[in-house]
């Protein structure tokens, strides 16, 4: 069974501060994914993925590593969406921890950038992800999350 890549996360914690937002969303996401019974997503139907529900984290590595195609991406992203916005927060949190590798990067990226705290730059991404989940079209919404399937966001030079 796939695992939640622990790589990507940023925690003060090794400089004896506290979890960034990023990795308690993180946190949160393994809980949902782990025991016997795993948050998972009922693939059947999609073209190019199990005929079965598929654990998130499986779901996660397939969308990475599955050479899914782009029309399969749309289609998983749209329906987590949907679900995030009718049935709420396992949900939105699973949006959260799917989108969690491009994320992290995006907050790598402008917290070397910004001589501020961490804390605010993971807070700001997660809320600008949110905020973007809940105001987006369904249509054609993986499209504008790059090739990976993942939300890509540009980061401005200082």
């Amino acid at each position: 069974m796939p695992v939640v890549r622990r790589r990507d996360c940023h925690t003060d914690a090794a400089a004896g501060g506290s979890p960034l937002p990023l990795d308690i969303a993180r946190s949160g996401f393994e809980l949902l994914v782990t025991g016997p019974e795993p948050l998972s997503f009922d693939c059947r139907g999609i073209e190019g993925l199990p005929d079965r529900r598929v654990p998130l984290d499986e779901l996660l590595d397939r969308l990475l590593h599955g050479h899914c195609s782009q029309q399969v991406k749309d289609t998983v992203w749209a329906l987590l969406v949907e679900r995030s916005r009718t049935v709420g927060s396992a949900w939105t949190l699973a949006c959260v921890g799917m989108a969690l590798p491009a994320l992290a990067g995006v907050a790598k990226r402008l917290t070397a950038r910004y001589a501020g705290d961490p804390n605010d730059v993971h807070a700001e991404v997660l809320a600008g992800f949110l905020s973007a989940r809940a105001r987006s079209t369904l249509l054609g919404l993986a499209s504008s999350f790059g090739s990976s399937g993942l939300p890509t966001v540009e980061v401005w030079p200082r």
